[in-house]
C-alpha cells in the first residue's frame, strides 16, 4: 500500500472514532466547552462540516483551482478576517443544522473520503482552491487530517480523561504545522533586526527538529536545518514528543503548562524567550 493511499485510510480511521464517539454523547455534552476557546462541541463539528471540501475536490479534480463564486481571491485572503469568518460559519452550522448536525458531517465525511479515493496517481499534484492560496490535493489530504484530529482532540480531551492523539495524526500535524505557525503568529516589527528562532527536537512518533522562525515579515516553519550552521543556530531549543509540540504551536498548551507537566524542558537558550514564547501567539 502506497503512502498516499495510508493516508486515506488513516483519515477514514479517525473520522470513524470520532464519529462514533459523537454518536454516543448525551444531548447536552454538545453544548460543552472545547479547548478550542470560544467554541462549544457543536461550534467544532459545525466548523468541519460548514467547509464545502468536496465541490473543491471535484473542481480541482478537473484542474480548476479558481475561487468558486462567492468566494474571496487568494490575493484578498486577511488570516484575521478568515478567522472571523470560519468561527461565524462554525456558530451557524451549529445553530441551523441543530439535531442534524451529526448527519451533517458524517455525509461530508462519507463524501470527502470516496473523492479523496477516486483521485488518480496523476492528480495528487492537481490543486485546489484555498482561501490563503491552492493547495496540492496531496496536501489537502494531510492537511484534512490534521483539522479533522485537531479538532477532535478539543472535544475529546475535554470529555475524556487522559485523551491523546494518536502517532499518525500526530505526523500529519506535523506536516502541516507551518499553516497552523502561519495563522497563530503575526508579524512584530520588533523582530525587524533579528527573527527569533525556537526549536523544538522531537522524541516521537518519530524524531524531528521543527525550528519556528518569528520575524517581522512572516512565521516560518523550518525543518531540518543544520543546527551549527549561522542560519540554523536557535535562540531557545526545546525537547518534546510530537504531540506536546503540536498542541503548543496550534495554541492548545502554553510552554508554561507543558513544563509544569513535565511534557517539555528547555534544553538550551535565554530563559526569558523560553518564557515569553506563547506571548506572540494570537491564534487563528
Amino acid at each position: 500500500m502506497n503512502a498516499l493511499a495510508s493516508r486515506i485510510d488513516l483519515l477514514e480511521h479517525e473520522a470513524e472514532m470520532l464519529l462514533d464517539f459523537l454518536g454516543d454523547l448525551p444531548q447536552e455534552a454538545w453544548a460543552t466547552d472545547s479547548a478550542c476557546e470560544g467554541w462549544t462541541v457543536a461550534d467544532v463539528i459545525g466548523h468541519l462540516t460548514s467547509v464545502d471540501l468536496s465541490t473543491r475536490l471535484v473542481r480541482g479534480l478537473d484542474g480548476d483551482y479558481s475561487p468558486p463564486e462567492g468566494s474571496p481571491a487568494p490575493e484578498q485572503h486577511d488570516e484575521d478576517a478568515f478567522a472571523r469568518s470560519i468561527y461565524q460559519r462554525a456558530v451557524d452550522a451549529s445553530q441551523r443544522l441543530g439535531n442534524g448536525l451529526l448527519e451533517d458531517f458524517t455525509q461530508r465525511i462519507d463524501e470527502t473520503v470516496a473523492l479523496f479515493r477516486q483521485v488518480q496517481p496523476d492528480q495528487w499534484n492537481n490543486l485546489v482552491y484555498w482561501p490563503a492560496g491552492p493547495m496540492r490535493m496531496d496536501t489537502l489530504l494531510t492537511q484534512r487530517i490534521a483539522e479533522l484530529t485537531m479538532h477532535g482532540w478539543d472535544i475529546r480531551s475535554r470529555l475524556e480523561d487522559d485523551y491523546h492523539l494518536s502517532d499518525g495524526s500526530v505526523t500529519a500535524l506535523l506536516d502541516t504545522v507551518d499553516r497552523a505557525a502561519r495563522r497563530a503568529f503575526r508579524p512584530d516589527p520588533l523582530l525587524a533586526e533579528r527573527p527569533l528562532r525556537y526549536r523544538f527536537n522531537i522524541s516521537r512518533p518519530e524524531e524531528r527538529v521543527i525550528d519556528l522562525v518569528l520575524s517581522d515579515r512572516d512565521a516560518e516553519i523550518i525543518e531540518e536545518m543544520a543546527p551549527n550552521s549561522p542560519a540554523g543556530q536557535a535562540d531557545v531549543t526545546f525537547e518534546c514528543d510530537g504531540e506536546t509540540c503540536v498542541l503548543i504551536l496550534y495554541g492548545r498548551l502554553t510552554p508554561h503548562d507543558a513544563v509544569a507537566a513535565r511534557r517539555l524542558s528547555v534544553a538550551d537558550g535565554e530563559s526569558y524567550l523560553a518564557a515569553t514564547f506563547g506571548d506572540r501567539f494570537v491564534g487563528g
